[in-house]
């Protein structure tokens, strides 16, 4: 087993390599030489397996870097688009803006020349209504500021033809709004104010209203804007109504069938009263309807003549 063995190796021209090993030693040559195979085999495909990988990464990296231009270019042309919008929002902005200004003028132009018209109008029909109210003796009452419970900072501001205008329409409003006119209910005048024969002791006396025909139940309403002072039934009279309407004026209705108000109800022009009736001292159903400036009688009938001129006052409807 421990022989030697002998290798020969003849070269080309006749030379002549003699080697001696042991069994041995060709054994551990052996054993050497596969481990130095297998070595070089493992570390060829650990060197592979590592060329693939990073022939991997690099396709993955160079697809992230090509996503990435791609993105770059995306963001530049995103950014380009939204200069470009930006521009257009400003560019309509300013038209906006300058159309805006022009119509706001024109508006201006337009509510300056309506104002014109309506103070002219409100002009003469103020005028009218005082040419009216004073050919029949009827003062309107002014209406005066007050200082008291009032405040707030000092402005200076000069007084214009229009802002007057406009507080005098709105003190003959309020006025005529405590103004009682019309009739309270449709129907025949059957007495006047003043001296009279008495319907049912036949003697000569003194009227202080006027007696409206109507039917039973038929409504009566409100003539003016105010606040009911009385509303009982009052001998005489019969079922009776009065309603203070400040300024002086205040409004009876009596021989009613019944009133559908009660003392302290605040009452509107055209609200309903009561009804038609014959309570009291009376001959037949009818409304008795009286006017009292400062608790004194006047003629209603002047008022209810006011009532029935064109564009001076409109019936208001029944109030619930």
């Amino acid at each position: 087993m421990n022989d030697p063995l002998h290798i020969i190796i003849a070269g080309d021209r006749g030379k002549v390599f003699n080697l001696l090993y042991s069994r041995k030693k060709l054994r551990t040559i052996a054993t050497l030489s596969l481990v130095g195979i297998l070595f070089l085999f493992f570390t060829s495909g650990f060197s592979i397996s590592l060329f693939t990988q990073n022939h991997k990464l690099s396709n993955k990296l160079l697809t992230l870097q090509e996503k990435f231009e791609s993105r770059v270019e995306s963001v530049a042309n995103n950014s380009t688009d939204l200069k470009q919008r930006q521009h257009e929002m400003e560019t309509t902005i300013a038209k906006l803006t300058k159309a805006n200004k022009e119509m706001a003028a024109k508006f201006k132009a337009e509510k300056e020349e309506l104002l014109a018209n309506a103070v002219g109008e409100l002009n003469e029909r103020n005028e009218i209504i005082e040419k009216i109210f004073g050919s029949i003796g009827i003062k309107l009452p002014k209406i005066k500021e007050s200082s008291k419970n009032s405040g707030g900072p000092f402005i200076v501001g000069p007084e214009t033809d229009r802002d007057s205008l406009l507080f005098k329409t709105d003190t003959l409003i309020k006025s005529i709004s405590s103004i009682p006119l019309g009739k309270p209910i449709n129907g025949v005048i059957t007495s006047l104010f003043g001296k009279r024969k008495d319907p049912v002791n036949g003697k000569r006396g003194f009227h202080t209203g006027l007696d409206i025909r109507g039917k039973r139940g038929q409504k009566i309403y409100a003539t003016a804007d105010g606040v009911v002072e009385k509303a009982f039934r009052n001998g005489g009279y019969g079922n009776y109504v009065r309603i203070n309407h400040g300024n002086g004026y205040k409004t009876i209705f009596a021989h009613m069938q019944k009133y559908k108000v009660r003392k302290g109800d605040h009452i509107e022009r055209g609200q309903l009263v009561g009804l038609v009736g014959n309570t009291g001292r009376s001959t037949g159903p009818h409304l008795h309807y009286e006017v009292l400036l400062k608790n004194k009688p006047v003629n209603p009938y002047n008022l209810i003549k006011v009532s029935k001129l064109p564009n001076l006052t409109q019936s208001s409807p029944e109030k619930k």
